[in-house]
């Protein structure tokens, strides 16, 4: 399943689709706070997650194992695979929901799904079955890959999520040696992370010594 047109309808192709799958591994939720009772509480769409995604999976492989492949777009690839685990899904009646035609307008099949079904569109992808000839490397032909892609792309949104990804704000873009944590990032505070403590003491055990063999004799 190829995503065809312009560069721009094709980034929003693919920005939409991953969009979709971040909300659904981690939506928005209603939290009870003590002293202010119902809150709620941003979600992976919400975060901008999704570019933490899409940047981590367009720079985990090097330019020399691209070429060897003919991959051009690890992000593009992927969302060529959601979408036919969404087709396949609704192919064989196993959505659940009506499709939600217009949350993400610019995205494919697999944005179209209710966040349930796009949760059980990755499950059935886990234990494809199907010819995977005409999605791009490295998922064609090669369906070992794709549970451990599944695993990936799960931890990926847990890791910006709850990761300093959030707080990096105008530098999020950046290499990662030119990042900055320009505030405090809504993982941190979910989740009771102080940050950092630079320079923290802590004992670290008892100094052990070690006699030499010559002072024995």
């Amino acid at each position: 399943m190829e995503i065809r047109g312009s560069e721009g309808i094709g980034d929003r192709y693919i920005r939409s689709t991953f969009q979709s799958l971040v909300q659904a591994i981690i939506p928005s939720s209603l939290i009870i706070a003590k002293a202010l009772g119902p809150v709620q509480v941003p979600g992976a769409l919400e975060l901008k997650v999704y570019k933490y995604v899409m940047w981590v999976l367009d720079h985990s492989i090097a330019l020399p194992a691209k070429m060897k492949i003919n991959l051009t777009s690890m992000t593009k690839s992927t969302v060529e695979l959601l979408d036919l685990g969404a087709v396949q899904l609704v192919q064989t009646a196993q959505n659940v929901y009506p499709l939600h035609i217009n949350e993400f307008p610019d995205g494919g099949p697999f944005s179209k799904l209710s966040p349930v079904d796009r949760l059980r569109a990755l499950a059935l992808l886990e234990c494809c079955e199907w010819s995977l000839e005409k999605v791009s490397p490295p998922y064609q032909n090669n369906p070992g890959l794709i549970p451990n892609m599944i695993d990936v792309i799960n931890q990926l949104t847990l890791f910006g999520f709850y990761s300093e990804w959030t707080g990096y704000g105008t530098t999020e873009q950046f290499s990662p040696e030119m990042r900055r944590v320009e505030y405090f990032p809504t993982g941190w505070i979910l989740s009771h992370y102080p940050g950092p403590s630079f320079a923290y003491r802590d004992f670290r055990g008892f100094l052990a010594y070690m006699p030499n063999k010559k002072e024995k004799n």
